[in-house]
């Protein structure tokens, strides 16, 4: 996949710009504040239709104006694709994929397919479950149309016995349908465990051969997923929902007296290990962005595995967050991926890659931009 041209009219601090991309590495560098994660955050829009750094849509409308438009023209399989995403304070919200309205925006997850690596993505490693499961969410919902539908219904069942839990205190009718609620928060909760488990085995197959590589094989990590049963490799769907339906069960007046489900794939997590020890409380700093790496690239692989396309990376200064070798290393290991760097050097990084490198100066929401050959930068 590759990105061909942006364009954003009313967005953050851009009055109307347009940036026409390279196939290689694309550098977006200024000072701070000027406006290069605003690109980075259009086009991340682009591929989730969520922000990375708000819910608020109305956050990201230029000052003094209504509403904003973000245009994106991509390549993918040899298909030229097209992206339109316009907000208004009259209208809300709306996309156009290929010419065609979209009364959703999550129409677009799937569609092009982009992989943030930004200094926030250390909370995935050190931060909180919900991190993580968020992290998860997010790539299976890129790769998988199936997985948004469960995961939508499955919330909604989980927002609405919640309500009925709450009530449950004090209307006795209540307490007979939790039972229902039960059966149909198994089914897709247990599909959406199976799912989860897949993606995590794959993730964990790739992310263990780039720690061997960055670290000369003398570290090793570990994915685990972590869910209401044990017992997870060499099960079917039918194994977690039957799993998750006698959690329910057997929890039922326990999540009475809390007024709260408990149970199920909205309270899992997957533990990060090094060399058999949780990533969250023994690992160094180093040590922490060292697994954040290895787990962006192995996402990128599984990306490609999947979809059968390199996906485009994403790095929001995050150069500034690692080592020389480390970003040696993360350079490297991008050939024949699409890349698109904001950094406040005009030179980030330097190595012996040969492929175009195209740059952008950003100052004050204006694009200015300059294309030579990476051997010339020097």
């Amino acid at each position: 996949m590759t990105i061909q041209e942006l364009e954003l009219i009313r967005f953050r601090n851009y009055e109307k710009e347009s940036l026409a991309f390279g196939e290689g590495i694309n550098i977006l560098y200024g000072q701070n504040a000027q406006g290069k994660t605003n690109i980075l955050e259009a086009l991340y829009i682009s591929s989730t239709g969520k922000s990375h750094r708000t819910n608020n849509y109305n956050d990201l409308i230029q000052r003094g104006q209504t509403g904003f438009e973000i245009k994106l023209s991509a390549r993918l399989k040899d298909r030229e694709n097209s992206i339109i995403i316009r907000y208004s304070h009259e209208k809300r919200k709306s996309a156009e994929i290929n010419g065609i309205q979209r009364d959703k925006l999550s129409d677009i997850l799937g569609t092009l397919n982009m992989i943030l690596f930004s200094p926030e993505t250390l909370d995935v490693v050190k931060g909180s479950p919900a991190m993580r499961r968020k992290f998860l969410d997010i790539l299976l919902c890129q790769t998988n149309r199936k997985y948004l539908h469960l995961l939508k219904r499955y919330n909604s069942l989980v927002k609405n016995k919640s309500i009925a839990l709450k009530k449950g205190k004090s209307e006795k009718k209540y307490e007979e349908i939790i039972p229902i609620w039960n059966e149909h928060i198994s089914v897709y909760g247990g599909k959406i465990v199976y799912l989860r488990n897949n993606a995590i085995n794959i993730l964990n197959k790739y992310m263990k051969k780039e720690i061997n590589k960055i670290t000369n094989s003398t570290e090793d990590s570990d994915l685990v997923y972590k869910t209401f049963c044990e017992t997870l490799e060499g099960k079917d769907e039918k194994y977690y929902e039957d799993q998750l339906l006698n959690s329910l069960n057997e929890g039922m007046q326990k999540e009475m007296n809390i007024s709260q489900c408990i149970y199920g794939p909205h309270r899992d997590d997957f533990e990060i290990l090094l060399n058999g020890m949780n990533s969250r409380q023994y690992c160094s700093q180093g040590q922490q962005r060292t697994l954040a790496l290895s787990l962006i690239l192995a996402e990128l692989f599984y990306v490609e595995e999947i979809k059968g396309e390199k996906p485009v990376l994403l790095l929001d200064d995050v150069l500034s967050e690692l080592d020389l070798k480390r970003q040696e290393y993360l350079l490297k290991g991008l050939s024949n991926v699409q890349t698109i760097i904001t950094t406040t050097d005009e030179i980030p990084f330097i190595s012996q890659d040969q492929r175009i490198v195209k740059k952008f100066y950003i100052e004050s929401g204006k694009v200015m931009p300059k294309v030579e050959k990476k051997n010339n930068l020097e």
